[in-house]
C-alpha cells in the first residue's frame, strides 16, 4: 500500500475477483470509502487493465483466481512490471473483508467494519441461491 497513512484523493483500486458477487460487494464497499474502483473478472482481464487502462494504484486480488493467471501469478507479474502498484492478495471471505476494511481506514476515520462486507456478501449469495432454486422449481413453458 502507499507509504502514507492515507490514500491520495483519486486513488484507483483494481479489484480482480472471479466470484461476481464477491467482486461487486468488495468494489461497492471500496467505492463507499472514496476509492475509484475498476473491476476485473480474472487475472488475464486484470493484466489487460494494468497494461492498457488508467493508472492503477492498488491491486486487490483473490489469490485463488482460476486458470494460469491466478492471483499469485498476477501479483508476481504486477510486482515485476508495475512495481509502484501496491498489491493486496486475499483468500478467504474473512481475509477479503479485513483487507478491504484496512484499506478503507486509510480514507475514513470510521470505516464500516469488516463484518459489514462479510454480511453483505453472505446476503447477496443467499439471495442468488434462492433465486436459482426458485427458477428451477418453475414449470418450463412448452412450445407447441
Amino acid at each position: 500500500m502507499p507509504a502514507a497513512n492515507t490514500c491520495a484523493p483519486g486513488t484507483t483500486v483494481l479489484v480482480a475477483e472471479d466470484d461476481v458477487i464477491v467482486r461487486i460487494a468488495v468494489a461497492e464497499y471500496l467505492r463507499g470509502c472514496g476509492f475509484r474502483v475498476i473491476e476485473a473478472a480474472g487475472g488475464l482481464e486484470a493484466k489487460k487493465v494494468l497494461l492498457e487502462g488508467p493508472d492503477i494504484h492498488i491491486l486487490f486480488a483473490d489469490a485463488a483466481l482460476a486458470g494460469d493467471h491466478n492471483g499469485f501469478a498476477l501479483a508476481q507479474w504486477t510486482r515485476r512490471y508495475r512495481p509502484k502498484i501496491a498489491v493486496i492478495l486475499t483468500s478467504s471471505l474473512a481475509n477479503k473483508s479485513e483487507a478491504a476494511s484496512q484499506l478503507c481506514s486509510r480514507n475514513h476515520t470510521d470505516p464500516p467494519p469488516p463484518s459489514h462486507l462479510r454480511d453483505s456478501i453472505r446476503t447477496m449469495k443467499a439471495r442468488h441461491i434462492r433465486r436459482v432454486l426458485s427458477e428451477r422449481k418453475k414449470p418450463k413453458a412448452r412450445l407447441g
